[in-house]
């Protein structure tokens, strides 16, 4: 069956690219790629392909911060190796992965069968590549989308999409998915393609952990340590609470709320008291409070 070229590449534009609003173009004078904020078109796409117009990458992600479709480009000297890892990993847990060959290395593609945040994405990508026992971290190997999110007016990053030559060697990779070397015929490609399902990626996201590279501010400088308090519970509980019948091993009124039973208990250590009524601020979750936090949690007036 034939298939009208334009209304194929209409459908791989919305299946591969992340936006359509912007893209990037390859320009041979300059030997560089050019951003456009222009409608990425079915006939820019059709003119990229064929190789009557320059080839085009696309940007991540989506100004809404999410994409259908992930990337990426293992620019190493093993990359198309690490590329049939993560491949491989990725089918079997139900998330069909493309390997598409590339000058250095190969491109990685996957389709989701419906939008997900970009930081769903990444997270997703370097719990698979941890699981595969690959670099999360390594510059040449280059996630897409790149960034969390992007600003209102922002581009994001690009990759050249699938099929298109390369701009300086005009050559073609070759992709193969999880049922072997896919077809030349771009249309019998994009009928062919398994989606991934989004469900099983943000599940994988979950499994990411990213490392802590900073130290939050309040953690810079060394906390000063507790004061030594040699008082008992029932000492401050008379000195500051007003409690002069406190003594270790006793329950007696509580004096931080209404009591008209005793609810406060005194350990028999005399460290630490435990009130029984739950919204008590000496319940604390059924712990009680020590010393230091008894004597912190008195009254204003009695603190002076």
């Amino acid at each position: 069956m034939a298939y009208n070229p334009l209304d194929v590449a209409d459908v791989y534009r919305h299946m591969f690219a992340a936006r359509t609003d912007v893209y990037s173009r390859w320009v041979p004078e300059k030997k560089g790629w050019r951003p456009l904020r222009e409608e990425l078109t079915r006939e820019v796409v059709l003119a990229g392909l064929s190789g009557t117009g320059p080839s085009i990458s696309s940007f991540w992600p989506h100004p809404t911060n999410t994409s259908h479709v992930l990337a990426i480009d293992f620019d190493t000297d093993d990359g198309l190796q690490q590329g049939y890892t993560l491949s491989a990993l990725m089918t079997f847990q139900g998330l069909p992965a493309y390997v598409e060959t590339s000058r250095r290395g190969c491109h990685l593609w996957c389709v989701l069968d419906r939008q997900v945040p970009a930081i769903n994405i990444r997270y997703a990508i370097k719990a698979l590549l941890a699981e595969s026992r690959l670099p999360t971290d390594d510059e040449h190997i280059e996630l897409r989308p790149a960034v969390d999110r992007i600003e209102p007016d922002g581009f994001g990053a690009a990759l050249r999409m699938p099929f298109m030559p390369h701009p300086k060697t005009g050559e073609r990779g070759t992709m193969v998915g999880p049922d072997g070397p896919v077809s030349t015929s771009l249309a019998q490609v994009i009928l062919d393609w398994h989606e991934a399902s989004s469900t099983t990626l943000l599940a994988w996201s979950e499994r990411w952990h990213p490392p802590v590279t900073r130290i939050p501010r309040r953690y810079q400088q060394p906390m000063e340590p507790f004061p030594e308090d040699t008082s008992t519970a029932s000492q401050i509980l008379a000195s500051f609470w007003g409690v002069p019948n406190a003594a270790p091993g006793k329950s007696i009124r509580c004096p931080a709320h209404t009591d008209k039973l005793p609810s406060l208990s005194i350990l028999r250590d005399d460290r630490r008291v435990i009130c029984k009524a739950p919204a008590c601020v000496l319940h604390n979750d059924g712990h009680g409070r020590g010393t230091y936090e008894l004597r912190k949690l008195a009254p204003a007036p009695s603190r002076t």
